[in-house]
Order: C-alpha cells, then structure tokens, then sequence
C-alpha cells in the first residue's frame, strides 16, 4: 500500500497544502528575459529576511527574501524574491523541497511579471506570468513539455509578498480589518486574504517573549479552500512570527546563521503520524461492495468537504458531521455517472504528459489489441501495478514522463501514471485525492488514485493495488485533470481536513 501528504510552504502567506510541490515564473522572451537580467545581476538587495521554519517544535527548514531596487528600460521596478527550503521525513524517509519564487512590480505595487520554480520531484517545475491589461499570461513548463494559459487579472490584484508589504506600508491598528486579493504561489490563482488585527500580546520567540500585535489571516483561494494563520506584528509592521495549526507550524523571524542551522532529527512524520484511527478494523476492505461511514470534521462541514459522485453518496447530519456510504463501482452496477467528460480529461498536460514518447510507448504495449475501454483500462492498471517495483517515498511528486522513466514512487506516481497511459489509449482519466484503508495498520491515510471514463461513467481504479477496481476503502475529498498553472492546487482539500477528521465505520456489506 502507499500513502502520500503534500505540505507547501510559502513564507510571507504561509499557504498549506497536502502533497509537496509548486510554482510560478514570468512570461516574457528569451532575449528580454536575459536583458532583464543583465540590468538587474550588479543590483544589491535593500530589504533582506529570514525566517527559520518549525513543525512540532522541530526545525525543518528556512526561508529567506530579498528586496532590490532595479531599473529595466528606463523603469524603475521593486524585484521581490522569496526561497524556501526543507527538510521532511515521510514514512521515516526523509526528502527535500526548494520553492524560489519572484515578483518584478512597480513601486506602488502593480505586478509586471512574476517568476517560480519548485523542485519536488526529478525536474523542477517551472512558470513565467506577464500581466498584459486584464489578464496573466502563464507559461508553465516540466519535462519535455510547455503549456500556456491565461487567468483574469485586475490592477487591485498584488503579488506574492503582500501580506508583509502591507503591514510595512502601513500598520494595522487593533480592531482593523483589511482585505486584498494577490497571486498565490504554486497554486498559480488569485486568493483572497483578509487580515484582522486582534490586540498586543505577549508571545514566545526564539529569544523569549516579546509583546507583538495578533493579527489573524484567512486566506481564500478558488473552489473555496481556506487557509487559516496568525501573524505576530512589532510595532514597525515586521512580521515577527506566523503560526499555522495545521502540523503546529511555525516561522520565526530570526539571522540568517540561525535561519541556516542544521535542520533537526525531526520526530514528526508526514506519514505515519497523519493517518486517522477508526473505531474498527475494516476486513478485506478492498474486496467490500459498500460501507457506510460517520464523518465528523472538526471546525468544519465534510458534506461539502467530501464529493458526492459514482461511488460516493455523502449525507449532511448536521454542520460537523456526515454520513458517508461508499460503494465498489464497475461497468454495469446502477450508479449516477457523475460530471461529463470535459477536454481537459483526455488531453495531456504538464503533469500528465499522455503525449510522451515513453509514455505512449508504454501505453501501447498493453493488450494492443483490445477493444473493450474498461477492460483496456484494467490491463493498464495491471501494468502500471506491476512495473513500479520501487516504492520510493523520497519524491513528493513527480509527473507521468518522470515516472515513465524511472519507474518508481508512491501513490502519487502510480496514479499520474495509469492517468496519461489512459489518454493515450483514448480513455479519459483524471486522478482523484482523499483516504484510502491502509490494511495493516488499520487506519486510514492520505491517498492518490484514478478514475477513468468508461462505458458512461466514471470508474475508480488504483494501480497501487491492481485488482481492477476498487472496493469500499476510499474516501473522495477531490478529482482534478491536473490542467494547468494551478493543477497543484487539487490537493488543497487535504489540508483541509488535515489533523481535524473523525472516521467512524457503521456497516460493511
């Protein structure tokens, strides 16, 4: 069995996700983006931070910000640059991720262009955004592959570091409320954040306690994901502290050799410590036809947290609690078929690249012959099963051509995976997050699987398990095409539940 969680950090937002991956880079041409560097490389930052990053009281990583004044074609710009680095451990293997993004904008704050990459897998992923009247242009590129897409943008939007350009600018007094909307980074769309300053209060530091304003932080992001964080603000607007409760996350303002020291023997683990216990052992539960389940989320409403669809039928009971009843779905078993087939579902990506060299080689070489989409499907899960032989928690996540190559990974893998051999075949797939019954340990855990389209509905399938379907022990927070700039941001439903969830079994069949 494997398991996967995806946690992503951003250092002035602190936006918090799920799965370990992101990004964001500026479109503009190879020869401007190159003068643009040539005018800026002898610049010296004005503003630089630090900030070492905690979870569970041990340190996994740093991050660090610039701010330098530069001029491009007679134009004076503000270049904002922000790294993150940290160390994870996931199943007691531990694994690195570098986040590094960038914004050029005016000094009234207007963005220009923005630039990021992330490396969280084999290859970094990488996205240029240019803001040309009402919209961002994006130019998101992974291996062997460069997708272009564009999202609304309006002169009141911001960019990356706002939240602390804000509080610099002008500070926020106790009982004020402030609203903006600004690009989150990874994520690749517009949130809306609201600050709400609270009162000054004595919290603790690295070096002790210090009287700070509270300022609480509420992000939004499309779809309706939430993000909630509290900023420790001194009296100069600098932001001193975030915590997060999602994992107790915390980030300290601090220097730069504290922020660079040795990252700690972290007890946490990513894995093994997010799995949720069950008030009963699930027998066979994926060979099951159906099981009913009561879902309490704490803070929160999981019948508009969990999906609705094919194999899921998801009941409110009231605002914290739902019952879930999940069933083993197959061609020819009486479900509702769930949303249509769209464009996005059979096409390739830059995460399910189904147009890969490899990829399609592989795809290919399953049953050649048959005709049948869902017993095709089932031979390419067989396939996908049986090929990746490494079970490597080290990756946070790679995409579909990276797998093909390597032939290794976790959930996440097997799933992109069996996603693009599927459009290569010309079955519509896409991949779906949430839980899955982990046998052993009798727990559940965070998951990855895929769905594909067959004979008028969408059908589950996990090539981490290969049994040509899947029974009862999935529970659906999401699906996603993985299109796009922000096709990270499918794992956001994940941090929503993420240390908050109650899973209770009420009947097996």
């Amino acid at each position: 069995m494997t398991r996967d969680i995806f946690v992503v950090r951003r250092p002035i937002v602190r936006l918090i996700v799920g799965v370990g991956f992101f990004t964001t880079l500026a479109l503009q041409t190879a020869a401007s983006l190159q003068a643009a560097e040539d005018q800026t490389a002898a610049a010296q930052p004005t503003r630089e931070t630090w900030d070492a990053l905690y979870i569970q009281g041990g340190k996994i990583g740093h991050a660090h910000t610039a701010e330098t004044q530069v001029v491009e074609n007679d134009r004076k710009l503000v270049k904002l640059d922000g790294e993150v680095r940290m160390t994870l451990k996931r199943f007691g293997r531990t694994f690195s991720q570098q986040i590094g993004y960038t914004s050029f904008e005016t000094p009234d704050g207007d963005v220009v262009r923005v630039e990021s990459t992330i490396k969280i897998g084999p290859n970094p992923i990488q996205v240029r955004g240019r803001v040309a009247g009402d919209k961002l242009h994006l130019e998101v590129t992974t291996q062997g592959k460069t997708q272009k897409s564009t999202i609304p943008w309006s002169k009141d939007y911001r960019g990356f570091f706002w939240a602390e350009q804000i509080m610099r600018r002008e500070m926020l007094k106790p009982g004020e409320t402030r609203t903006y909307q600004s690009l989150a980074p990874v994520f690749n769309q517009v949130a809306t954040t609201t600050l709400t300053a609270k009162h000054f209060a004595k919290t603790t530091l690295l070096n002790g306690e210090v009287e700070l304003l509270q300022v609480s932080t509420l992000t939004k992001l499309p779809g309706g994901a939430k993000i909630k964080s509290t900023m420790w603000v001194d009296r100069t607007g600098e932001v001193r502290k975030v915590t997060v409760p999602l994992m107790r996350q915390e980030t300290f303002r601090t220097t730069r050799s504290v922020a660079l020291s040795k990252v700690d023997d972290m007890k946490f683990d990513l894995g093994a410590d997010a799995t949720i216990r069950i008030n009963k052992p699930i027998k066979a539960a994926h060979s099951t036809k159906t099981v009913r389940y009561r879902i309490r989320l704490k803070g929160g409403d999981p019948a508009a947290t969990f999906l609705s669809g094919p194999s899921q039928l998801v009941k409110s009971i009231d605002k914290n609690t739902a019952e879930i009843t999940v069933r083993a779905v197959r061609p020819g078993v009486d479900a509702p078929k769930g949303r249509t087939v769209k464009d996005a579902d059979r096409k390739p990506n830059n995460l399910i690249q189904s147009d890969d060299t490899l990829v399609m080689a592989l795809a290919t070489r399953v049953a050649p012959d048959e005709t049948d989409s869902w017993k095709l499907a089932v031979a390419l899960e067989t396939f996908v099963y049986r090929a990746i032989k490494k079970k490597d928690f080290s990756t946070a996540f790679a995409t579909a051509a990276e797998v093909a190559e390597k032939l290794s990974g976790d959930c996440t893998e097997h799933a992109v995976l069996l996603a693009a051999m599927a459009r290569a075949r010309g079955i519509p797939a896409r991949v779906a997050i949430g839980l899955v019954y982990m046998q052993r340990q009798q727990r559940f855990g965070y998951h990855m699987w895929t769905e594909v389209h067959v004979k008028g509905r969408w059908i589950p399938l996990d090539a981490t398990l290969g049994q040509g379907g899947i029974g009862a022990g999935h529970l659906k927070l999401a699906d996603s095409n993985m299109k796009g700039a922000s096709g990270l941001s499918s794992f956001l439903p994940v941090a929503q539940v993420l240390g908050r969830l109650k899973i209770e079994v009420i009947e097996v069949k």
